[in-house]
């Protein structure tokens, strides 16, 4: 499925792994979710810390989803479609990310958003062909990585029109903290911060 460049980049990022890493996936009989499961199975095969498994208990919104985890933690990382296109890259990264327990924020940011105590849910409305995507993405995941009160879930619109329609998604990136605040476009750490504050009242 992954042409041989792709797999040597993979490997490549893989060994930097430190811990190893679950990916799971919830999914139904769909073409997507096949397509998922053979992209996931193949991620898995390229490095002995990555496990692949399917969870029929994963807390998601639809199928496919996919959870990438510690083997002892669900940090909160979901993505719902087949990883691929511009996200493909940044699915890497966050598997890096979850192994070394690495973010792409401040400390500064790190430091409020460990003073978080309520349930934050971000959603990141992405397509495969959004150059702005991967890090909107990078920075919804790296939230949820410091936070156990953060959960968040990027979601292919293509691959899921009716939640794209129901979210009023013209635009992509568009970020949706606690189905109350709305960030349309790029924007740093900072601003989403301050989206997620003032969702906590």
């Amino acid at each position: 499925m992954l042409p041989e460049s792709v797999k040597k980049y993979v490997e490549e990022v893989f060994q930097t792994l430190i811990d190893p890493v679950k990916i799971l996936l919830r999914k139904n009989d769909s073409d997507l979710s096949k397509k998922a499961e053979e992209l996931l199975k193949e991620i898995a095969s390229l490095n002995e810390k990555v496990q692949f498994q399917i969870s029929e208990n994963l807390s998601c919104l639809d199928y496919p989803c996919i959870s990438i985890q510690g083997l002892e933690k669900d940090f909160g990382i979901r993505y719902m479609g087949v990883p691929e296109g511009g996200e493909f890259n940044v699915f890497i990264e966050t598997i890096k990310m979850v192994s070394r327990n690495e973010y792409h924020l401040t400390e500064r940011t790190v430091e409020f958003v460990e003073e978080i105590d309520k349930p934050v849910d971000i959603k990141v409305f992405v397509t495969t062909s959004c150059g702005w995507c991967p890090p909107a993405i990078q920075k919804a995941y790296s939230f949820a990585l410091v936070s156990d009160y953060i959960t968040a879930t990027a979601i292919d619109c293509y691959a899921f029109p009716d939640l794209a329609m129901k979210y009023n998604v013209a635009a992509v990136p568009k970020i949706v903290i606690n189905d109350k605040a709305e960030i349309i476009g790029p924007k740093d750490e900072n601003e989403i911060l301050g989206h997620i504050f003032s969702t906590l009242g």
